[in-house]
């Protein structure tokens, strides 16, 4: 059966939302809990973001057939875009990660 939300708190809900009993009980636990967040602790996180934020160049690099097929087939086999395999090859072994051998 759905009920309306007739709670009012700093959950807005929109009148035309219709909820169930289990939707109903989340809102409610939720009304009922103890935020841990605080004013320092957004602060925090959000210089964290700021410092963080991390852009991007685009750049074009030439590769042989071989290796753009070699990418392009590992790219295929890991789920990822070729790009994101490359450049996350191209981090990983200018922070060191990748050892010659």
């Amino acid at each position: 059966m759905k009920n309306k939300p007739n709670i009012s708190n700093n959950f807005e809900i929109n009148d035309s939302v219709i909820l169930d009993s289990e939707e109903m009980q989340l809102l409610q636990a939720m009304k009922e809990s103890n935020s841990i967040v605080t004013d320092s602790l957004i602060k925090k996180y959000q210089q964290i973001a700021l410092t963080q934020k991390k852009r991007t160049k685009q750049l074009s690099m030439r590769l042989t057939d071989e290796d753009y097929l070699l990418a392009k087939t590992k790219s295929i086999e890991e789920g990822i875009p070729y790009q994101v395999l490359l450049s996350s090859v191209i981090h990983k072994w200018l922070h060191g990660k990748y050892k010659e051998i």
